[in-house]
């Protein structure tokens, strides 16, 4: 089918402006945080990274049942999510063995009843950040370590 003479399917600006209605839909908070430091010597808690972004918007959902292997004679068990950004709050982000990774902190007032209370604290580690050339929303693959929670893989 073809359209009119001189328009265009996508108009200049129009992921842009339909941003808002997708930012709408994240109900949750989340930190973005960098790699973090070598474990603590007395407690073997890992040093927390670097705080990338506070407070960032956000909406988490379970993107495959359990994940289970076995490596090194112990069972490991993650949980992938497809965590979902406003564009404009997310710095550039480089994926590593060791960073960055999403911590959901709470809900956006008025939604503290709506969302999973268990998610609150997990720590995600970003596995991928998506990318495209209509972007409503910037949306990161992440893992959670049920074996080792909050640990560095």
């Amino acid at each position: 089918m073809v359209g009119l003479p001189n328009t265009r399917v996508v108009p200049a600006g129009w992921a842009a402006h339909h941003r808002p209605a997708a930012n709408s839909t994240m109900t949750g908070l989340c930190n973005l945080t960098g790699p973090a430091g070598p474990p603590d010597w007395d407690t073997g808690q890992a040093t927390p990274g670097e705080l990338l972004a506070e407070r960032v918007p956000c909406r988490v959902q379970q993107l495959t049942g359990e994940n289970e292997a076995e490596a090194a004679g112990q069972d490991v068990n993650a949980r992938d999510y497809l965590v979902t950004l406003p564009l404009h709050l997310v710095p550039t982000l480089t994926v590593t063995d060791n960073a960055p990774w999403v911590t959901v902190t709470g809900y956006q007032p008025g939604h503290e009843q709506d969302g999973d209370p268990y998610l609150v604290g997990r720590r995600l580690k970003v596995l991928s950040v998506q990318h495209g050339t209509l972007l409503w929303e910037r949306d990161l693959v992440c893992r959670d370590d049920l074996t080792n929670p909050g640990s560095t893989p």
